[in-house]
């Protein structure tokens, strides 16, 4: 999907239809237990109605419309498909809390997701490795931060991890020594997350030979819905990358080549089926 609008519309004939209060805001993220869920493994509607029966009346949603000129990370040359996609909702955030937890819903659009590729809008591992300013990491932190590195990167869970969930990761290995410095944590997570995007852009350099050999993947032949077999091709995209996560649209990508040509491939056996 595209254009995310149908999901806002889906959101708000349910809060009406539930007697919900529908609040146009999402409450911020990891500052305390939470869920994130995303369409990969539990869809819209299935969300709402878990939200229906336990979010207390309450339902949050963000979504706002393609501004790249009024966002404060621009970029310079955005490219001609990008720019037609200005107005359009691009992202879709859903929450609701309950009993001290809250549950998160997140949908980017592919389109989108490259688009904040492209305006950088994950802080660099340079900006990472100054404290607002106030100088380098110090003699000790660029000890710790070695080590921290060392432990985290042979980690395949921390590797596999993306955003707020890999800086739990961290936070959680950090706590087996004493001392350690935020800022060397958010180094690390940083340089892990530039490892992931060079490790994607290399592989969608290969894209179309890849696309082939997942759609001659027996797990994903096998496979029949469109969410389990995008798993599978975010699994099959985590191998190649040896274990490093990166940027999502990669994966959707390749799922979607994946697909056509394995639609191309039935129809050519079985003609007069379609």
């Amino acid at each position: 999907m595209d254009n995310l609008a149908k999901l806002v519309g889906t959101v708000r004939e349910f809060a009406g239809t539930a007697a919900m209060t529908l609040v146009p805001a999402v409450p911020e993220a990891d500052l305390g237990s939470e869920i994130c869920l995303g369409p990969e493994t539990l869809d819209l509607p299935a969300f709402l109605e878990i939200a229906g029966k336990h979010g207390g009346g309450l339902l949050y949603l963000q979504a706002a419309p393609f501004d790249p000129d009024g966002d404060e990370h621009q970029v310079g040359d955005l490219p001609a498909h990008l720019v037609k996609r200005k107005g359009q909702v691009g992202q879709v955030s859903v929450a609701f809390a309950a009993a001290g937890v809250v549950h998160f819903w997140e949908h980017r659009a592919a389109w989108y997701v490259e688009w904040q590729q492209l305006a950088k809008a994950e802080p660099s591992r340079k900006d990472y490795l100054h404290d607002d300013g106030e100088g380098d990491l110090s003699e000790q932190e660029r000890a710790q931060l070695s080590e921290l590195r060392t432990a985290l990167l042979a980690n395949p869970d921390f590797r596999a991890a993306r955003g707020t969930a890999r800086r739990r990761i961290a936070d959680a290995v950090s706590e087996e020594f004493d001392g350690w410095s935020w800022r060397v944590i958010n180094a690390v997570c940083a340089e892990a997350d530039e490892l992931g995007r060079e490790q994607y852009d290399q592989l969608y350099a290969r894209i179309d030979d890849l696309a082939e050999e997942l759609a001659a993947d027996p797990e994903f032949q096998r496979t029949r819905t469109a969410a389990a077999r995008k798993h599978v091709a975010d699994r099959f995209v985590l191998a190649q990358a040896g274990g490093l996560s990166g940027p999502l649209w990669v994966p959707e990508e390749l799922y979607a080549r994946a697909q056509e040509l394995a639609k191309a491939a039935t129809k050519k056996q079985a003609p007069g089926l379609f």
